[in-house]
């Protein structure tokens, strides 16, 4: 239920105000992760099926069919209050900030017949392909994001149009621009955040093209991103480290290209099928590995195909996903890659809805991984993964609420 409250210029009696919405969702529950061989059992864990946020949105009509929308979300983990680790204020998921405060999908713009324009921290067209082509896994578990499925979330510093919809058809333009290196290019300072690592470390360009057909059951959508590695590093924070660089980068301009295309079919009001196909390519990458101990050259050449669907009976959906990741004929970054190896997931759900905003779900993900892709979890401290393992597996039981 979204609660909406009058804005304050109403106290001070104006004729015309904003409206400020409050929406949301919360989702915790039980989670065990198995990371090749090494287990770890979470009491409670976040966002098993749907990420956790509070967002406030803000809109006023203008008149003439013009208004101004604002978005600012927030993404808290409710399961620890520590702050976050600062990530990198270039493009990708991360965060510069070391807070759950403003680190999701924000933005300021104005729309009306030529469409709508915004300003901020703004999603890829890409992310609603693969939400569409996974039908409802997003990039929780079951999904395989990260395993299957590039890094493609969001764009900070960026800017996004989108042409009006007629006939069904639409079109997007995405763009953060680059900032060029600067300072030296053997070290890199530390503790920097914001603008600092942006001018000192310099900041990735990122431009998206993109493409959609919404009409009926059918929902059809194609996305080509193209990054120009201008950063000193990559991180997972950004799409040139999931695209193919590790550790630091000495050829800077040189791309990553990723095309998707998604499909959704709702065959009727109980049975939706998806497809997702996704290709990543790259230049090129010279740099030094990550013992820093000599160079490297390789490229990144993958390609992705995956099949999604779900059945609604009564109160409860299931789900199914499945997906395979293949290596081309070049070597990606992961030294132990083989060339036409493959890794694959399976993703399993069920949502039963209690009522119209609260549902208990339960999340399956069963990765076996035979290219050397790697895992999006073995980050967690005192679970790293053990080489001679080649299954990530992951099981999440809660509660979801909408709001």
């Amino acid at each position: 239920m979204k609660k909406t409250l009058v804005a304050l210029a109403s106290i001070a009696s104006v004729s015309a105000f904003a409206q400020v919405s409050i929406t949301g969702l919360v989702d915790v529950g039980y989670g065990r992760i198995d990371y090749k061989g090494n287990s770890v059992s979470f009491s409670s864990m976040p966002n098993g099926s749907a990420t956790t946020n509070f967002t406030f949105l803000v809109s006023e009509d203008l008149g003439s069919g013009m208004k101004v929308d604002a978005r600012w979300e927030l993404d808290p983990d409710l399961t620890s209050t520590v702050g976050k680790t600062s990530g990198t204020a270039a493009t990708g998921t991360t965060s510069n900030v070391t807070s759950s405060i403003g680190n999701g999908y924000s933005f300021l713009g104005l729309s009306g017949g030529f469409g709508a324009i915004k300003f901020g921290t703004i999603n890829y067209a890409t992310l609603s392909a693969n939400g569409d082509g996974n039908l409802g896994f997003g990039t929780a578990v079951g999904s395989g994001y990260r395993v299957t499925t590039a890094d493609a979330v969001r764009a900070q510093n960026s800017m996004r149009y989108d042409t009006p919809t007629i006939n069904g058809f639409s079109a997007s333009y995405l763009l953060s621009d680059k900032n060029a290196l600067q300072g030296s290019t053997a070290t890199l300072a530390t503790g920097q955040t914001g603008n600092l690592v942006n001018q000192t470390v310099g900041r990735d360009k990122v431009s998206e093209m993109a493409l959609a057909y919404i009409q009926g059951p059918l929902t059809a959508r194609y996305a080509a991103i193209v990054t120009e590695q201008w950063g000193k590093t990559a991180t997972y924070g950004t799409l040139g480290d999931v695209f193919g660089t590790n550790g630091w980068v000495t050829n800077t301009g040189a791309q990553y290209k990723l095309n998707t295309i998604s499909v959704k079919y709702d065959v009727d009001q109980n049975i939706s099928l998806g497809f997702f196909n996704q290709i990543a390519k790259s230049d090129p990458l010279t740099g030094l590995t990550a013992a820093a101990t000599g160079t490297t050259t390789n490229v990144f050449d993958r390609k992705t195909n995956g099949f999604a669907g779900t059945y609604q009976q009564g109160a409860t959906k299931y789900m199914v996903n499945y997906q395979t990741v293949t290596n081309g004929e070049s070597a990606t970054k992961r030294t132990v890659s083989t060339a036409g190896a493959s890794a694959k997931v399976i993703g399993l759900g069920v949502d039963y809805s209690m009522s119209k905003r609260s549902v208990l779900y339960g999340r399956y993900e069963r990765d076996t991984d035979t290219a050397s892709q790697g895992f999006r979890d073995t980050a967690t401290p005192g679970y790293t993964s053990n080489a001679a393992n080649v299954t990530y597996t992951a099981l999440a039981l809660g509660i979801r609420h909408s709001f």
